[in-house]
């Protein structure tokens, strides 16, 4: 992908880049392990995304028996400082031995790069917010680097500033996302930590659509949060970053000899081959992924089938001509004896058991994520944003100030106020469940542990017959 010349950036942050060391060359985040509790710190783009939970779920259905334990920390509308502040009681007490962070898209302060904002003393605002930024994730850093935790820093996602959405295009927060960027890979090499970049290919596969369509974006009618697409494209670049590969399985058998040729994460055992029928069973010790309907058009972005999501079947010396391949007894492909011995994928078809079996996991990954998204993170949000200023910290506080909050913004009008109300309603209307939040989410992750765990197949190749479907 090609990059874009930092010599057409606005002066202030051309002379930010120039100060800056060039990035390292260590780009690459390291792969969670064993027994590893894992905190997504992040703004809104974290706490109502879902780029996390799909990392999670590969982990599930590409290592199952990996034991992880991960919990969303992001808060919207937060920024670097506020994750500073919050850190005691919101991030800290899940001891986490990884912290992914990914901060900026409200530290730059986007009002200032509306329309007729210009003249040194709005250069010099944006300077302090970029510099703000990198001040208060080096304080988070140390803080996550002296409890132990691993770091892994994740590039600002693309603030849209080129498509044709009616939202204001506020020329430059992107060009100060990247700022922050650099400022990024300076703490990578301080703390020891990985990155990923999601703001660089993003904007290079948004730029490049807009050539073909100016009505296309990656990102989303507001320019800030990326939809189903984008997120699973942050999936990609997360998990090519901590250097997955493509494979879920491998199974190679030539027929003419009866002889098991690979079974690279897999175990084939019962082969048998008869008038051009070949049967055996295997247990795959990984799961397809299921990607997600309304994100598919991300497959046309990134090469996420071929480069993470490849469970080859190969078959050789077969007699030419059609061939049913039959998994469980139930017909998943007609294909040819050609095709068999070049390899099927697999990870394609929407119909094997093995795909089912992973969309379970996924669905009961995507009902965690909805109760911690949505409830859990909500208790988090008013904590952090409401009862921070609070003098006495109890119950009759606590709900006299939700009610409070609630009363000016039903007198008030805003360009939030309708968000901030379902917030605080929900907020209202939770309070006291937090305790069965927690099981909840607890126990649908167990369910997903156990759903995703490996079970044998019974595979057959015949030669195919008109009423196969």
């Amino acid at each position: 992908m090609k990059t874009r010349s930092y010599l057409r950036l606005p002066p202030f942050l051309l002379a930010l880049f120039l100060l800056l060391p060039a990035a390292t060359s260590r780009a690459q985040a390291p792969k969670f392990q064993d027994g590893d509790r894992i905190c997504f710190v992040g703004d809104s783009i974290t706490h109502a995304g879902s780029y996390h939970t799909q990392v999670l779920l590969f982990y599930l259905t590409r290592f199952p028996q990996m034991r992880l334990e991960a919990w969303n920390c992001g808060i919207a509308g937060d920024s670097a400082a506020g994750a500073v502040r919050r850190y005691d009681w919101d991030i800290a007490p899940h001891k986490p031995t990884v912290a992914t962070i990914m901060l900026g898209m409200n530290d730059v302060n986007r009002g200032l790069y509306a329309e007729g904002k210009t003249g040194e003393a709005v250069e010099e605002q944006r300077r302090k917010a970029i510099e703000a930024n990198l001040t208060n994730m080096d304080k988070l850093s140390e803080r996550l680097a002296q409890d132990g935790a691993r770091l892994i820093y994740i590039t600002p996602s693309l603030f849209d500033q080129t498509g044709n959405q009616k939202n204001d295009k506020l020329t430059g927060v992107n060009d100060a996302l990247k700022a922050c960027a650099v400022g990024v890979r300076k703490l990578a090499e301080k703390y020891r930590g990985g990155v990923v970049d999601f703001n660089g290919p993003m904007d290079a596969l948004n730029r490049e659509g807009q050539a073909k369509d100016p009505e296309f974006t990656i990102i989303g009618a507001d320019r800030v949060h990326p939809g189903p697409v984008g997120h699973l494209v942050m999936t990609y670049l997360f998990l090519k970053a901590q250097g997955m590969t493509p494979t879920v399985a491998t199974m190679t058998i030539d027929a003419a000899t009866s002889a098991i040729t690979t079974q690279e994460n897999a175990e084939i055992t019962q082969l048998a081959v008869k008038a051009d029928t070949v049967t055996f069973e295997c247990l795959e010790k990984s799961l397809p992924f299921p990607v997600p309907a309304a994100a598919e058009k991300a497959l046309t972005l990134v090469p996420w089938t071929n480069d993470l999501n490849q469970e080859m079947l190969k078959v050789s010396g077969l007699k030419a001509g059609a061939y049913d391949v039959l998994i469980d007894g139930q017909p998943v492909l007609k294909t040819t004896a050609e095709a068999l011995a070049q390899g099927v994928n697999l990870a394609t078809l929407a119909n094997t058991p093995q795909l089912k079996q992973a969309q379970e996991v996924q669905g009961l990954l995507q009902r965690r994520g909805a109760i911690e998204n949505g409830k859990l993170r909500t208790f988090a949000q008013v904590e952090a944003g409401l009862f921070a200023s609070l003098k006495e910290r109890t119950p009759e506080a606590e709900q006299k100030a939700v009610a409070d909050k609630l009363a000016n913004l039903r007198a008030t009008t805003g360009q939030y106020n309708a968000y901030y109300i379902t917030v605080y309603e929900n907020y209202q209307a939770s309070i006291g469940q937090r305790e069965k939040f927690l099981q909840e989410v607890s126990d649908l992750y167990k369910q997903a542990v156990t759903a995703a765990q490996p079970k044998p197949h019974r595979f057959e190749i015949r030669p195919a017959t008109a009423s196969t479907p």
